[in-house]
């Protein structure tokens, strides 16, 4: 990108490895060869210096996602906070995450981070049954995540846990969620519906009769896990997270309001205006410099995606003054289209302006969504 991003952007560094592949997972993993970590540490630092020359100023949320970045060991993430430390240069960050699997980390790790300003941790805890986690071809059984999550939460004031929901077969998780928010000083909840990929183990399986497919699942387990973490002081702010007061994800948040973000490491994706990269999801090519794909953003894109990002915003919603603001004047459709979604009790008015998801909408909130965007720039003047 050419163009010098605004200083409020957000950094993302992809960290692509995992001592083993999940049956589940669809983001970029591999698992690490003698000598890849240095290797990749070393690229990313000269990939990051060169994004610095257009970017300059300093990011407030940067998030260090994977994979899994503590396969990295307490060296490794010394390291990668140290090459990053130029995009914090001179401003206090706003918020710092690290990624973790619960059987990677130590209290080597969490005592360095516990020194670092604005550190959040979200560990990929995902389901809370032994039998559970196995069939997810999870690593980690209930007593790492318990040994994890103590040491996180008695050094740590900001901890997040990933669950996933709808695995075929599986009771909701949504009573021992309260066993574990009983147990756990906890600020931050994802959960996020299970999805089959492509030529997964667990397509695999799928395919074969050996599980149901959970497209089949109903959003039963996701309202027991809505209550469940209200009754503790939850707010739900996006359609998968949850937050107690003050603990929004900053960084997720910049995606959601459509703000601009830098991108580092494979896979990862960089976006300033209605410009898209995005980074080989290949190691070996991301090593050798290979350029990243440029997808050119159309207004109809942004406009669309700022309506889907906006309603995911369940707490917020759509500002329809700004959606205007930034994209001219909505057609007559879209606004017919509110008035049906309202009348069906999928969506609701808030405040001065505004429409939200309601709890009946969320059931069905990729059909609502998709019905408000439009396929023409002439729709809109």
């Amino acid at each position: 990108m050419s163009d010098t991003l605004p200083a409020a952007a957000g950094l993302y560094v992809h960290v692509p490895f995992c001592f083993s592949r999940c049956d589940y997972c669809g983001f970029y993993s591999t698992i690490p060869a003698a000598g890849s970590l240095e290797q990749y540490l070393l690229r990313l630092q000269h990939e990051s210096e060169a994004a610095r020359a257009c970017h300059p100023g300093p990011v407030k949320t940067v998030f260090i996602g994977g994979g899994n970045p503590t396969t990295l060991g307490l060296v490794g993430i010394k390291k990668m906070f140290s090459l990053l430390e130029p995009w914090l240069a001179g401003s206090r960050p706003e918020e710092i995450t690290l990624e973790t699997n619960p059987e990677t980390l130590t209290a080597e790790i969490v005592d360095y981070l516990a020194g670092i300003e604005g550190v959040r941790l979200s560990m990929g805890v995902q389901r809370l049954k032994d039998t559970e986690l196995a069939l997810l071809g999870r690593r980690a059984r209930l007593d790492s995540v318990h040994r994890a999550l103590d040491m996180a939460c008695s050094r740590l004031n900001n901890v997040s846990v990933d669950l996933i929901l709808g695995v075929p077969g599986c009771p909701s998780l949504a009573e021992d969620l309260a066993a574990l928010l009983q147990r756990f000083e906890i600020q931050h909840v994802s959960a996020y519906f299970l999805t089959v990929e492509d030529d997964s183990p667990l397509q695999r399986r799928i395919l074969n009769g050996e599980l149901p497919d959970p497209s089949e699942t109903g959003p039963e387990e996701l309202f027991a896990v809505c209550e469940t973490l209200k009754n503790h002081g939850f707010e739900h702010y996006e359609i998968s997270n949850y937050a107690r007061p003050g603990r929004r994800c900053r960084h997720n948040l910049n995606y959601w309001l459509a703000g601009d973000y830098v991108g580092l490491g494979p896979s990862a994706v960089s976006c300033h205006t209605d410009c898209r990269t995005t980074n080989p999801a290949d190691l070996a090519r991301w090593l050798a410099a290979a350029p990243p794909h440029v997808e050119k953003l159309s207004p109809v894109d942004r406009r669309n995606e700022f309506v889907m990002l906006s309603l995911r915003l369940v707490a917020d919603g759509l500002d329809l003054v700004a959606l205007e603001s930034r994209f001219g004047q909505q057609p007559a459709e879209f606004f017919a289209g509110l008035t049906l979604q309202i009348a069906a009790g999928n969506l609701e008015k808030h405040g001065a302006g505004r429409v939200r998801l309601t709890d009946r909408g969320l059931a069905v909130a990729d059909s609502v969504i998709a019905g408000l965007f439009i396929d023409s720039p002439e729709k809109c003047r």
